[in-house]
């Protein structure tokens, strides 16, 4: 008896007799007793008798070595026992036995897509076109992808892009299996999926220096005794969506929760309700930078094949719209997953097996350009081979890239473990990197650290490109930079002056900016320089970008009606000390007029100018002079 057919109780179930059982007016053999045993072997099917239709096979292959059938049904019976080498054997003798008949097709696509899983791309084409005539209308489409495929993947191999998979340290790689890595924008803190004896939870590890931090739970609140895992963070790391199935109250199989961060604990987490879960099955997050905009998997009815990408955004109340099909130029018939959109909010990288590429599911990426998704490109050879590769991290500043490799272990299962990869240069020359700023919020005279909310405005057009909170506990605060020229930066918290500042970010992008931020208390005599307050040389017309800041001024004004203040106007020591004096009184009466445009009560405000007379720093230098030429305010 061949224990291994024992297995194969439901074999007519997943193929069907209509599959499996050739009639006899179309037999390759008229050898009679080769018939009867082969007649014998499709009996012994129907009765489930593994054993025997097995024997009564090859009993019909030794009467007749040329008859194409009992090969094939061999093949079959091979293959659904995961025994490919001896399943690729008799599929081959199944299609070399005859000249071209529908069992030698059939046979001939059965072997192609054998060799096509095992990455013999050669002779994986060669019998796949050996079987065209034999597809199906039904099947047509993924037949011509598996030959696309194919073409595809030798063209690939003779192009390999070099990359060297770098295991990371044990300490790291400590469970039965991890994957689905993630990091946040400053590149410190990775959190990813441990699966130790079936239960998946989240771990969360930290770097310094190339050290490696010993992985930790990431909170009781969120680890449960059921699964948790797939999760995705914000470029700060203080917001969380993660994959929860069973165990806690939702509407389908798996749900995705959120959970935030405040100081060093997570919140309990929330369901993030109906706009992104539905009674199907949901998992795979990806957040963008800002935590507004969420991409996912599902497999609920709108999907254009199995499982497709999915996408949700914060709207103007903090909730989550309904979420909406990325569309069929990124999903397809076939599974599209495992979506990761990069810090740079544009470039979608995801995991699909409708596309062409190596077979199976391989790593592609495309961009929003104008609200439209580009044709997808796939990462190419090695990134992608005939095995699944199912998910993608690259960090922030694009220079390296986080996965999961599945390797065998001790010759008994295949570990997935994580691993770092130096990102190619071709491949980063494709996507636009980011830099991140990031720092402390602080009061100016207590050194206690402060929430407050961050706004990052782009000086070019004014545009808002960030907007985020510092920590409560911490004062932390990250937000990521997406391209260079000038920005501004405004930090705003009740009970203090608003806090100005900007820096220029040209041609400095992968590069990355600290930026520690003091708040001054509103009180009599604290004081505030208007950092992004602009004028031509010698003139004191107010420049369109300093609009942005004098609205901030506006809103703090109206709020505290009753609190005098000076708009003061300041030069550096170039030119006369006359004409800086008026140049200096004329600026400072400019900022005056556009709060009176805006409605603010001017009859508390009190407009100076000063010259020369009160430096911020030693005229010493161009850049200090650039200081000095500044606007104030001084609550008196």
């Amino acid at each position: 008896m061949k224990p291994f057919f024992i297995k194969i109780i439901l074999f007519f179930f997943i193929y069907g007799l209509h599959q499996t059982i050739f009639s006899q007016t179309s037999l390759s053999s008229t050898n009679k007793k080769a018939v009867d045993a082969y007649e014998k072997g499709i009996q012994a099917l129907k009765d489930r008798n593994i054993e025997k239709a097995f024997s009564e096979f090859e009993e019909a292959i030794e009467r007749d070595k040329l008859f194409s059938e009992p090969y094939f049904q061999l093949g079959r019976l091979y293959e659904q026992n995961r025994q490919f080498g001896n399943a690729i054997l008799n599929y081959e003798k199944a299609v070399n036995a005859q000249e071209k008949t529908s069992v030698t097709e059939i046979a001939a696509q059965q072997v192609g897509q054998l060799y096509l899983k095992k990455g013999d791309y050669q002779k994986a084409l060669v019998f796949l076109e050996k079987g065209v005539g034999a597809v199906t209308p039904s099947n047509q489409k993924r037949y011509k992808i598996r030959i696309d495929n194919c073409k595809f993947a030798i063209e690939s191999s003779r192009k390999p892009l070099t990359i060297n998979p770098l295991e990371l340290p044990k300490s790291v790689n400590k469970f039965q299996s991890q994957y689905f890595p993630v990091m946040t924008a400053d590149r410190e803190t990775l959190i990813y999926t441990g699966n130790q004896d079936s239960d998946e939870n989240l771990y969360v590890t930290s770097v310094k220096d190339k050290i490696w931090a010993e992985p930790v739970s990431i909170s009781e609140k969120i680890n449960t005794t059921q699964n948790e895992g797939t999760a995705t963070i914000s470029a700060d790391g203080r917001t969380i969506v993660f994959t929860s199935c069973g165990g806690r109250k939702g509407f389908g199989s798996c749900d995705l929760f959120i959970s935030y961060k405040q100081g060093d604990n997570w919140t309990s987490p929330q369901n993030l309700g109906t706009g992104v879960n539905s009674q199907e099955w949901e998992s795979q997050p990806s957040l963008s930078a800002d935590g507004r905009t969420l991409y996912f998997v599902s497999d609920r009815k709108g999907s254009f094949g199995k499982r497709d990408i999915w996408v949700s955004k914060l709207d103007s109340t903090n909730m989550w719209a309904k979420a909406t099909n990325l569309g069929n130029t990124v999903n397809t018939y076939e599974d599209d997953l495992s979506p990761f959109i990069h810090a740079n909010g544009k470039t979608l990288f995801f995991s699909s097996e409708g596309h062409v590429g190596m077979g199976g599911l391989d790593l592609y990426f495309t961009e929003n350009q104008q609200d439209k998704w580009t044709k997808p490109e796939n990462l190419g050879f090695p990134l992608n081979t005939h095995e699944d590769q199912v998910a993608l991290f690259i960090t922030a500043d694009g220079k390296k890239a986080y996965y999961s490799l599945e390797r065998d272990q001790d010759d008994k299962y295949r570990r997935a473990k994580i691993v770092e990869i130096e990102v190619p240069e071709s491949l980063q020359a494709k996507f636009k990197p980011t830099s991140f700023l990031k720092g402390i919020v602080y009061d100016a005279k207590t050194k206690q650290k402060l929430q407050a909310d961050i706004e990052l405005i782009a000086l070019k057009n004014n545009e808002l490109v960030g907007k985020i909170s510092s920590d409560a506990s911490s004062g932390t605060y990250t937000s990521v930079l997406t391209s260079g020229g000038d920005y501004a930066v405004f930090v705003s918290k009740k009970g203090y002056f608003f806090k100005s500042l900007n820096f220029d970010f040209s041609d400095k992008i992968g590069a990355d900016k600290i930026l520690d931020i003091p708040l001054e208390p509103i009180k009599k005599e604290a004081k505030e320089i208007l950092n992004n307050i602009f004028f031509d040389t010698a003139k004191w017309d107010l420049k369109p970008a300093s609009t942005v800041e004098l609205d901030k001024l506006v809103a703090l004004l109206k709020a505290n009606p009753d609190l005098p203040i000076e708009i003061s106007g300041h030069t550096d020591d170039v030119g006369k000390d006359n004409d800086n004096l008026i140049l200096s009184q004329k600026r400072a009466k400019s900022v005056v007029e556009y709060l009176a445009q805006k409605g603010v009560n001017v009859l508390k405000i009190k407009a100076e100018g000063y010259g020369k007379t009160r430096p911020y720093v030693p005229n010493s230098s161009d850049e200090n002079r650039k200081l000095n030429r500044r606007i104030e305010v001084k609550f008196l």
